[in-house]
Parts: C-alpha cells; structure tokens; sequence
C-alpha cells in the first residue's frame, strides 16, 4: 500500500514586530499599510510562512515567489492554474500580540484550511439556528454549553476549510453542507456547493489557546501538524515598506 501524500500544517503565533517584511512584493507591502495596525502582525507571519513553503517547493527564493491577490480575493501564484500544484492555504485570527498564523501546502492535492478560537460572547445556539442545517442544529442544542460551543466552532472551521478547498462564500457553505457525525467522523450527506461528493476532514485542538485547527482535502492525504505557539515579546508596530517615510 503506498504512502499517503504529506500536507504540511504550520501553526505559529503571529509576529508583533513584522520581522522579514523584505520578502513581501510591492503589493503586499501597499496591502500592509492600508492595514490596521492590529491585523498587520498575522498579515506578515502569514505570507512569510507561505512565501518560505512554496520557496521550498518551487526552488525559488520566498521574495521571488509570484504570488498575486486582486482584492479580498483568492491568493494564486501567477502563471499557475488553481488546478495544478502546488496547492495551499492560509488562515489567521486574532489581532496584535494575540494573533495566530496558520499555512499548509500541497504537491497532490487542493486543500483549504481554517482555524478558529472559541469566542466565549457570541450567542453560538442563535447563529447555529439560523446558518447550520437543521440536523447539526438539534444536535448541538441538545449537548451541554461547552460541547455544543466546541461542536460549533468544530463544525465552522470545517465548513470554512470547504470554502477555501473549492474557492467559494461562506454563507452558502454553513447551510450547504451538511455533515454526518454518526461514525465519529465528518462525512458528508451531500454533494459540497462545489460539487465534492467527498471529503477527507484533518481536525486538532489546542486547549491552552482553545484554538480549533481543521484541514480539508480533496484527495486522501497525511496531514502532518506542526503547532507552535509561543508569543513573542510584543514590539510597537513598525512597517519597512520600500518608498514611504
């Protein structure tokens, strides 16, 4: 039996003092000055992290990898289709000093990736009711606070994940589709909104951060976790964009 293909999964708190913003492009630095100063530190760890991957993969240097980004959009490599390898993801959340930067890559198979910290504010039972499929509902408004809670944020990055996988919007996701936990997995009872019949669904916590970490995959895949989180010694924020005072 071969082996399964790696997917590599780095997990790292993100970077208040905005080390290795040399390896941004032009546009990415322009992206970074628009930013607010608290979203900036999971914005630079992010593409570092991916620029350095798919340095590694592509035999370029992280500064010459040609990533391209119109808008809010999808982030591609130019030159490349989304069809073909290598594949990745990003995710990120939180802000400033308490922000978290997550990248995976892929030479097999697309992937979408997504994490998410518990918000112990938001009324999760509401949002549930009114976003998630009926089934999922019942089930999570039947569990306890916390495992209804972690069930939902559980079942979120995954859809999410699925948004990322087949570059699509959110909202159509949570209802559409529709996952079996009957196993003790995450299968689906339906066709993704993108049309995967499908889904081989990675899935971590990490309780000191009560982060939730979930990778989805087209194709069978051997996801391999690298989660370090050590907040640096936070710093004033500090942009080193090329032309600007």
């Amino acid at each position: 039996m071969s082996e399964l293909p790696k997917v590599p999964f780095t997990v790292r708190a993100a970077d208040p003092q905005l080390s290795r913003q040399d390896v941004l492009s032009d546009t990415e630095h322009d992206r970074l000055a628009g930013m607010h100063e608290g979203a900036r530190p999971a914005f630079v760890t992010a593409r570092t992290m991916l620029r350095t991957k798919l340095a590694n993969i592509m035999g370029l240097t992280p500064a010459a990898v040609p990533l391209y980004q119109e808008g809010a959009g999808r982030i591609s490599i130019e030159g490349f289709s989304p069809t073909e390898p290598p594949f990745f993801s990003v995710s990120h959340t939180g802000a400033a000093e308490a922000g978290i930067a997550a990248v995976a890559t892929s030479e097999h198979t697309p992937i979408g990736i997504d994490i998410q910290q518990i918000d112990h504010v938001i009324d999760w039972r509401r949002v549930a009711e009114r976003r998630f499929p009926q089934h999922e509902w019942q089930l999570m408004s039947a569990m306890p606070e916390g495992e209804g809670r972690m069930l939902f944020f559980t079942l979120w990055a995954i859809k999410e994940a699925c948004v990322k996988l087949e570059d699509g919007a959110l909202m159509p996701y949570l209802r559409g589709i529709e996952i079996d936990l009957s196993s003790g997995r995450f299968d689906l009872l339906s066709p993704t909104p993108g049309g995967l019949a499908n889904i081989h669904v990675f899935f971590n916590y990490v309780p000191e951060f009560e982060l939730v970490l979930a990778c989805v995959s087209r194709d069978p895949a051997a996801v391999k976790l690298d989660c370090h989180i050590e907040p640096p010694a936070p710093k004033a924020d500090s942009l080193n964009n090329p032309g600007t005072d």
